[in-house]
């Protein structure tokens, strides 16, 4: 299968759900003299929008990446691809719970789990790669592989500890996915290159 039709597909599905997330966040219908408490109980709602769209478009932004690494697509990758986006997809939802429930632990932890399984399968997509090189680029080189798996097993671990954590402090589980989606977002923006033109 041409791998441009999954990506078109994918990047369809990304925008999908990113302008989803914004449905969560409704106009509340108060009395103006009422409008900034109204909004101020919105608060919740709102840092689980942003935290969602950052996390989402870090997704996306890895999903660009690890394509450059794929040269064609089998039917596992294709089904992988898919599962994946089943999880990214399903984002809106707890997001939206966070929203509804601020702090506690049922939302935290669903919102947790979610984001490791989306994350498991790229990690599954990605040990399927290593082992069918066939399917890679010249440049998915043993660097390449080594700082994925790095990045793919620390990510991981964290999304454990927070959801464990989620059960006990909530709080500190939201904190621990913003920085996560912060430093990742900030690692992404460095390793494609800062202040980088090319030269014709």
């Amino acid at each position: 299968m041409n791998k441009n039709r999954l990506e078109a597909f994918s990047d369809g599905v990304f925008a999908i759900v990113i302008t989803l997330l914004i449905l969560n966040v409704k106009i509340p219908h108060t009395p103006y003299h009422d409008l900034l408490q109204a909004l101020t109980a919105m608060l919740p709602a709102i840092s689980a929008y942003i935290l969602s769209f950052l996390l989402i478009g870090m997704y996306w932004v890895f999903h660009h990446n690890a394509f450059t690494h794929i040269a064609q697509v089998d039917g596992v990758l294709l089904w992988l691809n898919i599962i994946l986006l089943l999880f990214i997809s399903f984002l809106p939802f707890p997001a939206m719970l966070m929203g509804e429930y601020p702090f506690t632990t049922i939302p935290v932890v669903v919102y947790g789990c979610n984001l490791l399984l989306a994350n498991g399968t790229g990690f599954i997509m990605f040990l399927y790669l290593m082992r069918n090189k066939s399917l890679a680029t010249p440049a998915f080189s043993a660097k390449v592989m080594k700082i994925q798996l790095t990045t793919y097993i620390t990510v991981n671990i964290l999304y454990i500890i927070a959801i464990i954590i989620g059960f006990y402090k909530p709080t500190i589980s939201l904190i621990i996915f913003a920085v996560m989606a912060v430093s990742l977002i900030v690692r992404s923006a460095v390793t494609t290159g800062i202040g980088h033109r090319k030269r014709h």
